[in-house]
């Protein structure tokens, strides 16, 4: 198995895929899985670090979305088990001003966007259910009867336009809309849920929003890396809502669509992970904050709406999108 995480990852999904039948194998972002979280902090993990764990919980059968350091899960008073095997992830650190300097004078480049300012470390977490005398187990998450409601408030609250009719569902960048079947074209709640989602990742890759073009990456595989963003960031979206996230009726045919992008280019599926992750904050960005969480003083819309906390694996940074309708599933 390949050292680097990118590659690890995206090698353990192809193993999968190669061992399994894939009208029959679901992905590791599709399921009940929660978004991960740190058990100390109960900060979230994003991008790649999500699909690494999201892998070893299925692979594996955790259920519970909270993971920490061996020296974390100290901290809390509980024991990494002898002999369980840990999962790595990966964060990036910002570097001192003079490590910056230093940087810069050895490459020639002082671009806020180079990777000169950041230095990557690698971090190996274990699951709770890899410790003994661990903080209570949370029960397995079910779909809460609030969380439909919960999903059309959020996509009230995101502005997009949404056209309903017609059989196919996509987003039309010429006209900045999304188009919907009606919901009762869906044979779930949480499929009419899963699809819209998926679009409204599309339509924050507007130029006007997150601005993401894939072209210079991704050349004629552009369309291929746009579908798996999407892909991914409804996964993140719903995870974050607490709905479940079911497989696609094509899928497989929606698989071979951009598999062969993550057998080219291992990297692929990490780029698209972070991608993903700046979809998923962009729209959680655009919620109304939730006063009773907040801090005195930051209520009444002082601070405008508030970002999710993530521990993040990758570098922030900018991107800018193609031209070109992407559409998702069609009803069922």
């Amino acid at each position: 198995m390949p050292a680097d995480l990118h590659e690890r990852v995206t090698a353990t999904i192809l193993q999968q895929l190669d061992t399994a039948d894939a009208d029959a194998w679901t992905p590791p972002w599709h399921g009940a899985d929660p978004m991960p979280r740190n058990a100390l902090t109960g900060k979230r993990y994003r991008g790649l670090n999500i699909l690494a764990l999201w892998c070893a919980a299925q692979a594996h059968g955790y259920t519970d979305a909270r993971w920490a350091t061996y020296r974390q899960w100290a901290a809390l008073g509980a024991q990494v088990r002898r002999g369980e095997r840990g999962t790595l992830i990966l964060f990036y650190k910002d570097l001192p001003i003079s490590d910056r300097e230093q940087a810069t004078q050895r490459t020639g480049v002082d671009d806020d966007t180079t990777s000169a300012r950041f230095v990557t470390r690698a971090s190996t977490l274990f699951n709770i259910a890899q410790v003994d005398a661990a903080p209570q187990t949370t029960a397995p998450m079910e779909v809460s009867p609030a969380a439909l409601p919960a999903f059309d408030t959020f996509v009230t609250a995101t502005g997009a336009a949404i056209q309903t009719g017609g059989i196919c569902a996509c987003y039309v960048p010429a006209t900045d809309t999304i188009r919907m079947p009606p919901r009762n074209a869906f044979l779930t709640a949480e499929g009419y849920a899963g699809t819209l989602a998926h679009e409204l990742v599309h339509w924050t890759g507007a130029p006007h929003r997150l601005a993401r073009d894939l072209t210079g990456r991704f050349g004629r595989r552009a369309y291929a890396a746009e579908e798996l963003i999407a892909e991914l960031g409804a996964a993140f979206v719903l995870a974050d809502l607490g709905l479940v996230r079911t497989p696609r009726p094509d899928h497989a045919a929606y698989l071979a669509s951009w598999l062969p992008l993550l057998t080219a280019d291992p990297r692929a599926l990490g780029t698209a992970a972070a991608a993903a992750s700046r979809s998923a904050a962009y729209l959680a960005a655009l919620q109304p904050p939730d006063e009773s969480t907040l801090p005195a003083g930051e209520q009444n819309g002082e601070h405008g709406a508030a970002t999710p906390n993530f521990i993040t694996d990758h570098p922030p940074t900018s991107t800018t999108p193609a031209a070109m309708r992407f559409t998702s599933a069609s009803a069922a």
